[in-house]
C-alpha cells in the first residue's frame, strides 16, 4: 500500500516538476510547431531595416530564439546565444534572435549593454512570436538543416548552454555525414 501512494506521490511531483506549474515543460512545442515538423518560414527586418527570411538559412542548422529587453533569463542566455554563434557560425549554423520589444532602442540598449554580436530580428507586430505561439521569455526552437523542428526550449537555465551544443553538433555532424556520403555517390556516379 505504501508502495502505491509512494508512486502516485511520485509520478505527480515529476509532473509537476516537469511542466513547470503552467508553464510548458522544454518538450512542449510551441502552438502548432512540434519536433518533427517542418518549422514555418517568416520574414523580418534587422533593427537597420534588411530583410532576413528563415529560408535564407536553407541548408543550415538554425537556432530561433525568442527574446525581450525586459527579459531576466535573456540577459543570461543571449551570452551563451553568441557564444553558439561564434563558436558554428562558420559550420553552417545560424541564431536567429527574435526580440519582440515594442521599442527598437530597448533591445539595441540590451545588446550594447551586454556587448552581443548577435544581429536581432525585431517582431514588431507580433507575428512570428505568434505562428511559434511562444508563451514564455526566451524561446528557442532549433531547426535542422532539411527545415524540420528538432528541439523546443521554453526558459533558459545555464545548463541548457551544454543540451544547445551537444544538439547542435549532432545535427552538423550529420549533415557532414550525408555530405560525405553524397560526394561518395557523385564520384561512383549515383
Amino acid at each position: 500500500m505504501l508502495s502505491k501512494i509512494f508512486t502516485i506521490v511520485l509520478a505527480l511531483a515529476i509532473n509537476a516538476y516537469g511542466n513547470g506549474g503552467l508553464k510548458p515543460t522544454p518538450q512542449s512545442p510551441p502552438g502548432d510547431g512540434k519536433v518533427g515538423q517542418k518549422a514555418k518560414d517568416f520574414t523580418l527586418k534587422t533593427f537597420s531595416g534588411e530583410k532576413v527570411s528563415l529560408s535564407d538559412h536553407k541548408g543550415k542548422v538554425v537556432l530561433l530564439d525568442f527574446w525581450a529587453s525586459w527579459c531576466t533569463p535573456c540577459r543570461e542566455e543571449m551570452p551563451y546565444l553568441d557564444i553558439l554563434q561564434k563558436t558554428y557560425g562558420s559550420e553552417a549554423f545560424a541564431v536567429l534572435a527574435i526580440n519582440i520589444d515594442n521599442q527598437p532602442k530597448n533591445a539595441l540598449g540590451f545588446l550594447k549593454r551586454y556587448s552581443i554580436k548577435l544581429t536581432p530580428l525585431w517582431d514588431e507586430k507580433k507575428e512570428v512570436v505568434s505562428v511559434y505561439d511562444v508563451q514564455t521569455m526566451p524561446s528557442s526552437v532549433l531547426i535542422d538543416q532539411r527545415g524540420f523542428i528538432r528541439l523546443i526550449q521554453s526558459g533558459f537555465q545555464v545548463e541548457d548552454f551544454q543540451k544547445y551544443k551537444r544538439e547542435i553538433e549532432k545535427l552538423l555532424k550529420e549533415n557532414r555525414r550525408k555530405s560525405t556520403t553524397q560526394q561518395a555517390g557523385e564520384k561512383l556516379g549515383l
